[in-house]
């Protein structure tokens, strides 16, 4: 057999080496990998390219921004690995026939599968397609046009005052409505699918139904929660962008649909519960809100300046600039609340937009600390006075306990002996001696006392109205 040009090419290598090998195939299969590797790339980078002009074309225009998302998907690791399994495959054919291996049955097994996919997707495929495609299309316009549909309804039965309640109202009806249709859509098309595929439909209802029947004893819960869930809606009793108080929680609710309703917190936990569980719904921010703060002055101050002075502060923020667009009535003091312990109380009410009342009240508070600061006028708050001692009166260092100048206590005949010892009957002694006290004699005389009440105590044989002395020094001391 006549040398081939890669033989020549390669200077007639021996059987065996690795030149041999290029030169019997090894060299075509290195192309065809580098080759396949290369288009594979390359149809990457040309994809790419036209899914990112097509987005950029459908996100100019409101109506297919959704649609410019679904296409900017396809350009996804799955998509590139699905193409280079395509070209991986073929290049694997092409190496394994220049390298001498027999690829005809796979090549037959490729032909035949791609002849009974082609016939398939002619018939019942192209059809099954058709069904996916169609829901895909049905329930984007759904999300699209329900809203719109629900939106300009409620909105031109509504006044302007009532504009920002209705958007709230017609968002949480959108959100159930949509997702019902979208349900109702998928099933659908499942079971048209199911039938393009001779599956039996029949059956599969039958046993839906009695599995239904089956999980119809136990999900009581599940049916309280659906019900609860349609009278909230048709009450209306709270929205998505309301805050409330539900279950004993408190939130934002950031969505609510016939079963359920999620609540976030000021700390950002996420709260799912049940519209079963939901058995007084409190909510703070529906049609208006209300400015709600009580102040304590002291009792010295002038109740009708403390009055006035509160009533100024209400103007001067409903006629700010910022503030006063979110006030309905100026916070204004609507009585004396209260005559608390250390305080008098007053009760300011006012007003305002929904959800703005935290701001406002926020505000409020930092403008009365301000001006009472500037008027002179005292807001109260609990203190304590600790006292050292130094500027205590003299100590009468004159009248110890045990001196012979003061008189023992006579105790009276009615009188019982536990009783005289408990509350003698207090006697004076001696006079008020001014003379200055320090803390260092202080501390002497106190010795002193502690030393002579420890010997007579430990003395069996005296007298017990001795113990039980009570020197009674002035008042002022």
């Amino acid at each position: 057999m006549a040398d081939s040009f890669l033989d020549n090419f390669f200077g007639n290598p021996q059987d065996g080496s690795f030149l041999a090998w290029l030169a019997d195939g090894g060299l075509w299969a290195f192309l065809i990998a580098v080759g396949a590797v290369a288009a594979w790339w390359a149809v990457r980078i040309v994809t790419r390219r036209g899914l990112r002009q097509a987005v950029k074309g459908l996100d100019q225009h409101e109506a297919t921004a959704d649609v410019g998302v679904a296409v900017q998907a396809a350009d996804s690791w799955i998509s590139n690995f699905l193409v280079g399994v395509v070209f991986g495959i073929a290049a694997l054919i092409g190496i394994l026939h220049v390298l001498g291996n027999n690829v005809d049955p796979a090549v037959d097994y490729l032909r035949s599968a791609a002849s009974s996919t082609g016939n398939w997707l002619a018939t019942d495929g192209l059809r099954i397609l058709l069904i996916l495609f169609m829901s895909w299309i049905a329930t984007r316009i759904s999300r699209r046009v329900i809203p719109r549909v629900l939106s300009s309804i409620m909105l031109g039965q509504a006044s302007t005052a009532e504009h920002d309640e209705v958007l709230k109202r017609a968002e949480t009806l959108s959100s159930v409505f949509v997702g019902a249709t979208v349900a109702l859509i998928y099933v659908s098309a499942l079971f048209m699918v199911l039938t393009e595929l001779s599956v039996p439909v029949g059956p599969v209802l039958g046993g839906f139904g009695v599995a239904g029947i089956a999980v119809g004893f136990g999900a009581q819960h599940l049916v309280r929660d659906l019900i609860s869930g349609i009278f909230i809606l048709a009450e209306n009793q709270y929205r998505t962008g309301d805050v409330v108080t539900v279950a004993g929680v408190s939130g934002l609710v950031e969505s609510i649909n016939l079963r359920r309703t999620v609540l976030r917190d000021l700390d950002g936990q996420v709260h799912v519960i049940p519209n079963g569980e939901i058995t007084v719904a409190a909510n703070k921010t529906k049609y208006w809100s209300r400015v709600h703060l009580d102040v304590g002055v002291a009792y010295k101050e002038d109740v009708e300046r403390v009055v006035e002075v509160l009533n100024e502060i209400g103007d001067e923020i409903a006629a700010d600039p910022y503030f006063g667009l979110m006030l309905i009535t100026p916070p204004q003091v609507l009585r004396l609340n209260s005559l608390d312990d250390s305080a008098v109380t007053f009760k300011i009410l006012g007003d305002c937009k929904p959800m703005k009342q935290w701001e406002i009240m926020g505000e409020m508070r930092k403008r009365i600390k301000i001006r009472l600061d500037a008027e002179g006028i005292e807001i109260p708050f609990p203190h304590q006075t600790v006292y050292w001692g130094e500027a205590q009166p003299s100590f009468r260092p004159d009248v110890a306990v045990g001196s012979p100048s003061v008189p023992p206590v006579t105790r009276p005949p009615t009188m019982a002996p536990e009783q005289a010892t408990a509350t003698p009957e207090p006697v004076r002694a001696g006079s008020r001696n001014d003379e200055k006290m320090t803390p260092e004699k202080r501390e002497e005389l106190l010795a002193a006392v502690a030393m002579a009440t420890a010997s007579r105590v430990a003395d069996p044989n005296a007298d017990i109205q001795t113990r039980t002395l009570v020197v009674d020094t002035a008042e002022s001391d």
